[in-house]
Order: structure tokens, then sequence, then C-alpha cells
């Protein structure tokens, strides 16, 4: 067994119990306890575990690791709009673009958590003896593939968040083309300390398609148990991630191929389906349960006993929770919902300013009553409570957490090929997918007159902005493809401090570095992305 421990002894504090659906984060396993199955099942649950990043102690209802960062990410797209008390956003940082440089806390929230999880795929990495993988058992099989996946995805977010983009407010001409420090099994705390960013290329090609290919060998012939289990359908979706931003980033129509042909072989693998209406509008199970569906690839559990007030997903996007006081009711921008078809059955997850335009669905019996009253127009019921328990925040706060749904998979297939140079098959199968899975009573969706490469472009991420409302997934496309976002206009819904507007990619979209990573780690010290905060005046009307 090799030594497993090279770096820091204190990330192993998540390592948790062998079941990974019921792994639960208060649950410690001492050092001589740790087994190759603990290791692995401690993955899933540190990406759930409140305080990850080390500031819940200090009240900052923020740090529950990956669910908090879907939801920070997604506050900085500008197609959330607050309608409670601004002073119960604790995204408002991200929301704001306040605060945000290498001083303050929230910068851990992304680094602190990447780079543990990554050093926990590394632990197991350097458990298995990979001299001849060929004889390596099932079991060791699987949970090398499953490591590499991890570490793959990680590293993939990373240099997506931290990769400095031109964009009109900043500039750095020195940083471009970096990425992050790289950290394998191998690399000792000496070289730690003196790291600097690898560039994007070297990311990519050192790190994240090896691993990405690395996984799909060692899983081909595995079937996972559930949906909380990485699968073969997760490697291919993962590629098709990453090549859809190598396509962008050089404009190579070849790796654009490569992410149609995967988000294919995702779909086909998965035999997932899209969501269905039902499924959609379920007011127990909706976006809170991955058993309830065929639509999700992989998602994330969080134990009952594991829900710690705020620090969850549901206290903050679930607006029919009794327990969640401090909701700042998350509604969506008032012209994003108004440029969804009346027909298209998507509508359905905001409140629409005439509640009798839709019977909506909901898991309290005074929901007419609640929707009128006590929410605000364009709010979310999107996100339900898990088991509909709107009164009791251990039951209904324990959602599943989705972080890949096929549905991704129709649209990247759909953009790929279209930016490869097929523009009318991009058409296709962006009007497929909408006429088989989101309108209703028969209406067509057409999106044909979108006949040029940007017109087209911009139709599909529209469509999948409303798709994955909340979801975390399309700040990555718009810093991808240097699209604007505008929340300051004539009728906003969007709190004052919160209507900002940027021409092209936001300057916040380019993550900064904490001042303790820059301390521990000389080498970044002159490498940190410029600090965002401020610099975008909010649209005063």
């Amino acid at each position: 067994m090799k030594n497993i421990l090279k770096i820091s002894a204190a990330a192993c504090c998540v390592l948790l119990g062998s079941c990974i659906k019921d792994a639960t984060p208060t649950d410690i396993a001492i050092e001589d306890q740790v087994t190759l199955e603990t290791m692995v099942g401690g993955i899933p649950a540190a990406l759930v575990k409140a305080g990850s990043a080390g500031y819940a102690k200090d009240g900052q209802a923020w740090d529950f690791a990956l669910p908090a960062i879907h939801l920070a990410t997604e506050s900085m797209t500008g197609d959330i709009a607050i309608t409670g008390n601004i002073g119960y956003d604790w995204f408002q940082q991200w929301g704001t673009n306040d605060a945000l440089g290498s001083d303050y806390a929230v910068c851990a929230l992304t680094w602190n958590n990447y780079y543990t999880w990554i050093m926990m795929a590394n632990n197991v990495i350097s458990l298995i003896d990979e001299t001849n993988v060929a004889t390596l058992g099932a079991t060791e099989r699987s949970y090398l593939g499953f490591a590499y996946t991890y570490r793959a995805m990680f590293y993939l977010d990373l240099v997506r968040l931290y990769e400095f983009k031109e964009n009109t407010i900043t500039r750095a001409d020195e940083l471009l083309g970096l990425g992050v420090p790289i950290v394998l099994p191998e690399t000792t705390e000496a070289q730690a300390k003196n790291n600097p960013r690898a560039t994007v290329d070297n990311v990519y090609d050192t790190v994240i398609f090896p691993d990405l290919e690395k996984a799909e060998k060692l899983l081909e012939n595995y079937t996972a148990s559930d949906k909380y289990t990485i699968s073969l359908a997760l490697v291919y979706g993962l590629k098709a991630r990453a090549y859809l931003e190598r396509g962008t980033a050089k404009n190579d129509a070849r790796a654009y191929q490569s992410a149609a042909e995967y988000a294919r072989k995702a779909i086909t693998a998965s035999g997932r389906t899209p969501l269905t209406q039902e499924e959609w509008e379920d007011p127990t199970n909706g976006f809170n349960n991955a058993e309830s569906n065929n639509a999700w690839i992989w998602g994330l559990a969080l134990p009952s006993e594991s829900v710690a007030n705020l620090f969850c997903f549901t206290a903050h996007m679930s607006c029919e929770n009794d327990w969640s006081a401090y909701n700042a009711g998350r509604a969506i921008n008032r012209n994003l919902y108004n440029s969804i078809d009346i027909r298209d059955f998507r509508r359905h997850s905001w409140l629409d300013p005439d509640r009798r335009s839709y019977a909506y669905k909901s898991c309290r019996p005074d929901s007419k009553e609640y929707f009128a009253e006590k929410l605000a127009d364009y709010v979310n019921i999107k996100f339900r409570p898990a088991q509909g328990a709107y009164k009791e925040s251990k039951v209904g706060g324990a959602a599943d957490h989705c972080c890949m749904r096929v549905e991704e998979m129709y649209f990247i297939e759909a953009e790929a090929t279209a930016q490869a140079g097929d523009i009318p098959g991009g058409i296709r199968l962006l009007n497929e997918f909408m006429n088989s899975y989101r309108m209703m009573n028969g209406a067509v969706y057409d999106c044909s007159a979108k006949s040029t490469l940007k017109s087209f472009v911009n139709e599909l991420m529209l469509q999948k902005r409303i798709e994955f409302w909340g979801e975390g997934i399309v700040m990555f496309d718009m810093k991808r493809l240097d699209m604007s976002s505008k929340r300051g206009y004539v009728g906003t819904n969007a709190p004052a401090s919160y209507r900002l507007n940027v021409d092209g990619r936001a300057p916040y979209w380019n993550l900064v570095i904490g001042r303790n990573e820059a301390q521990n780690n000389t080498a970044i010290a002159n490498q940190n992305n410029p600090d965002p905060s401020g610099l975008v005046e909010p649209w005063k009307g």
C-alpha cells in the first residue's frame, strides 16, 4: 500500500462510510480505519458536506460544498432575481460583484473545496497499483475509474472557473492561457508550495483528457447500480463538456465533432430520457430525487441526518418551505421569463403575475393562498422540498442534488453539430428536442429562421438558460461564449444593487484566488486574476 497522505492528513477527516448513497458527513474515519472503500465513498459525501470550506463555524451560510458552488455560479449569470430581503441572500457577493477579491472568505468556496476533493481522488489513485491494470479485480478497477473521473471533473471545473478570459472591464494579458496549479499523487509538499498555474492546454492535455481516457477504459464493463454512482455515461458526458470547451477555445471543428459524438454516447449509454412534464412539475419529487425520474445521469445524496439548517441547497432555492425563514425568494429574471413560450411547460417553474394562468402544483395544501400572498411574481417553484416536507427541515432539506442530466447532452450535441459547420443539423436537433420533450398540446417549436451560427447559438443558449436555471450549468457556457448579461432594464425585478449589465463576458466569471493560497504557494503570488469587485456600476434607470 502506497503512502496516501503525502500532502495533508487534515483533508482525510471527511473520509466516510462505505455506502455512497448513505455516506454521512458526520461519520469520521480515523487513519487506521481508512480503506479503499471508505475513501471512495468519502468523496461524494464530501461534495455535499456543510462547512467543507471551513467557514460554516463563522456562520457563513454559503459554505455547503458543490451545491453552494452551483448556486454561486448561477448567481453570477444574471438569470436569478432576489425578491425578498437581500440581507437574507447569502450569495449576494456573487450576485452583486461585491467583495470577491483575494482578501475575502468567499474565495475559499471553490479553491479550498476543489483541491481538497482532488487530494481525496489522488489518495485513491495512489492506493491502487496500476503497474498491470489487467490484473486488477473488478472492484479495484471500478474504484480507480471513479477516482480518475472525479479528478477530471474537478480539474475541468477549476480551469473553467479560474482561466482568465478577456472581457471589457479587466485586463491581464500576462495571464491569458493560464489555468490552475496541477497537484498529483507524486506532488511533494515542497513542490506544492512553489506550484505555478499550469497552462490551460496543459491541464486538459495532462490531466483532464488522460484521466477521462483511463476512466473510460476502466469502466467500460461496469454497470452503475444507481444514479449516485459514477457510470460510463458520466465519463462520456464529461468528455462532451470538455471537448465543447476546447472547440470554442481553439475554434476547432474536430473538437466540436468529438463533443457531439460523446454527447450522443452519453445519451445512449445512460439509457436516460428527458424529464416529462409530470416529473418536472412533481410537487413532491421535483428536482430533489434522483430515483423519481429517468433523466438524471449522476446526482449527490444528502442524508437527512446531515442537513444543517441553512447549509443546504433547498434552504436557499426552494420557496415553498416554512422552515427556511431566511429564504431570499429566488426568482427568474423577468426578461428571461417573458422569453419562454406559453406553450412550453418549463414556464410553470415560476409564478406568473397572473396566478390564474396555470394550475400550479404544490406540496402545500394552502398553495393557492401561499403563492398569491407570500411569494412574489416570477419566484421559482422548480426546486421542491424533499418528499414534499415543507414543514420539516431535516426531511425537506435532504434533497438529492443533480450534477448531470441527459438533457444537457442534447444541448451539447446540437450546439457542437452547428459549431462544427452543420448549422442545419444543429437546428434540426434543437427542434427535435423541443418538440419531443418540452412543448405542450401539439405546439410546434421551430428555430429554422436562426440560420446563422451566431443567431442559432444565441437561441440555443436561451433555451439552455431556461432548461438549467438554478442548476449551476450555464455560467460556464456564458463565459465560454463571451455572452452578455443584463439585470438592469425598465421593469426589472432585480434589486438595485443586483442590476449589473455587462457587454460580453463578465469580469467576475474569472474567479480570484484567495490570499491564503497565494501565501502558501509563492509561485502564484503574481499570477492572480484581477479583483473585479465593484467595477461594474449597477444600472440606475
